[in-house]
């Protein structure tokens, strides 16, 4: 999980997520002095975290069980925002959790990314984020997909607005295996 992670790592640094608003850049601050960290630090203390990090981080709960149970009926795939260099680590970290599933790295809104990945695709795609813009992105890039927003932190569930294009919004793995399969199976019976 990226926020408990990375509060960990901030908490070794000396450091304080306030969650007041949903976003890292101006919300990071050093516990001794109190003084928010600026656009400078940000820049370092970003690719420090995903160096140590990313190989350590723990998956959401139910998210290893629930994916396996969809890849009987699904091709997963991993469409992450992390940078190039640290994709083995990200790898690692799935792989240590029994989530072996393809990873491609991308930076920025990823609309465009899916867009491409599927433009050749005649099956239901189905994306899951926790970011607004990035279901919303993927929404007006790609409309014949399903978009499911995730947010499974509490502190972040208050915080985050769902965009109105996407009509799901969900903080459980279980209940997103739950909604693939039944679209699934509607799928299934109109081509019956």
């Amino acid at each position: 999980m990226f926020l408990e992670g990375f509060e960990s790592f901030l908490l070794r640094n000396d450091l304080h997520l306030d969650l007041s608003k949903a976003r890292l850049n101006g919300n990071i601050k050093n516990i001794k002095t109190g003084k928010f960290l600026n656009e400078k630090d940000m820049s370092t203390l970003m690719p420090k975290f995903f160096k140590e990090e990313t190989e350590y981080l723990n998956p959401v709960l139910n998210a290893s069980e629930t994916l396996k149970n969809l890849s009987k009926e699904c091709q997963i795939v991993i469409l992450t925002n992390i940078a190039s260099k640290d994709k083995g680590r990200r790898i690692k970290a799935l792989e240590k959790n029994d989530m072996n599933y393809p990873v491609i790295t991308s930076s920025g809104l990823k609309g465009p990314v899916v867009a491409e990945l599927c433009k050749n695709i005649s099956s239901p795609v189905f994306f899951i984020d926790d970011l607004p813009q990035n279901v919303d992105s993927v929404f007006n890039e790609y409309p014949s997909s399903t978009c499911i927003h995730f947010v499974q932190d509490q502190r972040l569930d208050k915080l985050l607005v769902t965009p109105s294009s996407i009509k799901h919004r969900l903080s459980k793995w279980e209940d997103i295996e739950k909604l693939i399969l039944k679209k699934l199976l509607i799928n299934d019976k109109r081509e019956s």
